[in-house]
């Protein structure tokens, strides 16, 4: 699916500062390939570009509260992108090793992102607001 995501679709820029890298390096290690949002989490994590702690609050992190636009079906949800063990479909707290949480980490407001989900479905979504 990498190489179809690469030559379909153009990616926006993920972020990341140092500390989110670690995190995140370690749950890319545990990821294996059982969670269904791992594989895109494993290329959006190796396209992550490192910036200040300072400019932290712009994009989606681990325990950020993101809301978003499904443009496919017009959608709008509110979520919360966590560690897997702390995931909670009631309280709309998503896995980062979900397919919607792997798309997320790393965008800003505004950001467009387009991947092709396990069944080949054209999915995109529009960022609308990242709270820390």
């Amino acid at each position: 699916m990498s190489a179809l995501n690469d030559t379909m679709f153009s990616r926006p820029q993920v972020q990341a500062t140092a500390t989110d890298l670690a995190r995140l390096r370690s749950l890319v290690q545990m990821a294996g390939t059982e969670a269904p949002g791992a594989d895109l989490f494993k290329e959006e994590f190796a396209r992550l570009k490192i910036v200040a702690d300072e400019l932290a609050e712009r994009f989606v992190r681990l325990g950020s509260r993101v809301s978003y636009r499904d443009l496919s079906t017009k959608r709008e949800r509110g979520v919360r992108v966590v560690r897997p063990e702390d995931a909670d479909a009631d309280g709309n707290w998503v896995s980062v090793l979900s397919p919607i949480g792997a798309a997320l980490i790393g965008l800003s407001a505004g950001a467009i992102f387009r991947w092709a989900d396990a069944d080949g479905r054209l999915r995109v979504i529009k960022v609308l607001d990242v709270e820390a």
